[in-house]
């Protein structure tokens, strides 16, 4: 492998580590859910101690199990979400 070509896939690996770093910042202190259509929410940790989020997971629950790996899903269409959401801000 020739010097510039390993320099081009170090300097690839560290571009990608630091993308994944700076993700990882934005998303402190927040969780990731998926609405039934697919659409990935993001919202602060805070929301877990809301009554309606305590619905959304019970019913997450009912629908799916409890299921330990994988993203958390919730069976609700994303425009009620957004609404759900928007009364807790």
């Amino acid at each position: 492998m020739s010097s510039n070509k390993l320099g081009e896939l170090i300097a690839s690996k560290w571009r990608g580590l630091a993308s994944k770093e700076s993700r990882r910042k934005k998303s402190k202190g927040h969780f990731v859910f998926y609405a039934k259509g697919g659409k990935r929410f993001l919202v602060p940790l805070k929301y877990l101690d809301h009554p309606i989020f305590r619905v959304l997971l019970e019913v997450a629950e009912e629908e799916f199990g409890n299921v330990a790996c994988g993203p958390l899903r919730v069976p609700c269409e994303e425009e009620l979400i957004d609404h759900l959401v928007s009364l807790i801000d």
